[in-house]
């Protein structure tokens, strides 16, 4: 029979209690690291799933799903003119996850992704391809599980003036929080939008955002830089906004030139 000792009181303890010999602290360093990987990778995964929810109801309100959700590479017809910017557009797809990502460090800070110059800049005249070059990235990413936004630039500053509507389903601010933080921000046909001050501003912040976080960025536009900058300056302005963004862009993007006959003509 066991001695009964007065003034001790012994307990059950459900976890193993951790030896403290030099072995066991090693073993128990480790399953530490394991189950705070495992923690962060879970936290990383609901993340996207809720962005992947906020970026589906976000296309589902302006309709653009239907108009992208087509366009993919198997559905591109390559030809003799346009084979080198498909190629160039599906070896970015397929090394985005490798490389045109920023990664965190130790102390929670961005650093830089192995391909620093991670977007990419289209231009070239109608029906050259560009959208549709566009729209199989991102299609390509999200099947992958990447969660991608692919809007006209009309469409993304309609969504944020949306928001000025009392009946919006978001906000200002975490609109453009989205189209800061995505992985991948596609915007179409920049340029084609009357230039206002605010769309300007609003512009700018976003691709200024995602310049100062190493986030990448794809745009597709009938105009070069240089006339680019001249067609989103609103009239009267000095047009500063409207040349910083394309100088951001011109820095982290990778140029495809598409000035070929418009398919839509042959």
């Amino acid at each position: 029979m066991p001695e009964i000792m007065p003034g001790k009181i012994f307990g059950f303890s459900p976890s193993p209690v951790r030896c403290t010999c030099e072995q066991a602290q090693a073993f128990w360093a480790e399953k530490d690291r394991e189950e705070q990987q495992r923690a962060a990778e879970e936290a990383q995964r609901k993340e996207r799933e809720a962005m992947r929810a906020r970026i589906a109801k976000l296309t589902r309100e302006s309709g653009i799903k239907a108009r992208f959700q087509y366009r993919t590479f198997d559905t591109f017809q390559i030809d003799k003119e346009n084979k080198k910017a498909a190629g160039q557009c599906k070896r970015y797809a397929d090394a985005f996850n490798q490389i045109m990502l920023p990664t965190k460090g130790h102390d929670g800070t961005m650093q830089p992704p192995q391909k620093e110059r991670n977007g990419l800049f289209m231009t070239g005249g109608f029906g050259t391809g560009k959208t549709h070059l566009a729209a199989a990235i991102a299609n390509e990413l999200i099947r992958g599980g990447t969660p991608v936004i692919c809007m006209t630039m009309i469409d993304l500053l309609a969504q944020i003036k949306r928001t000025f509507d009392r009946g919006g389903s978001a906000t200002e601010a975490e609109i453009m929080r989205l189209y800061q933080d995505v992985p991948l921000l596609i915007i179409d046909d920049l340029g084609s939008e009357q230039p206002t001050e605010w769309g300007s501003t609003a512009i700018f912040s976003i691709i200024n955002a995602r310049y100062e976080s190493y986030m990448p960025v794809i745009i597709t536009s009938n105009y070069g830089s240089g006339e680019l900058a001249e067609r989103m300056t609103p009239a009267g302005s000095d047009g500063k906004n409207a040349k910083k963004t394309i100088d951001r862009l011109c820095e982290v993007c990778v140029g495809i030139e598409m000035n070929w006959p418009s398919w839509r003509t042959k």
